[in-house]
């Protein structure tokens, strides 16, 4: 719904960025676990990753509307 009309509200936009945020860090998480304690779980890996990868088509709506607020403020502040 997001991506087809480009808009959300602005507490439902940062908690889904919060989310990919914490989905990219704990792909981090399973790097280090791999190589300093061995361990690897395939199916959390690739859920994971997947789930990462649908949170991709937020987050570039979600800068791009960043940058276009920022600079109409800018624009609107010089005026």
């Amino acid at each position: 719904m997001i991506s087809k009309t480009g808009e959300a509200e602005t507490i439902t936009s940062h908690y889904l960025f919060a989310l990919g945020i914490y989905r990219a860090l704990y792909i981090l998480n399973w790097i280090y676990r791999y190589y300093m304690e061995g361990f690897f779980d395939f199916i959390a890996v690739v859920a994971g990753c997947v789930q990462t990868v649908l949170y991709c088509d937020f987050f570039y709506l979600y800068v791009t509307k960043g940058k276009r607020q920022f600079s109409e403020t800018f624009s609107c502040s010089k005026n």
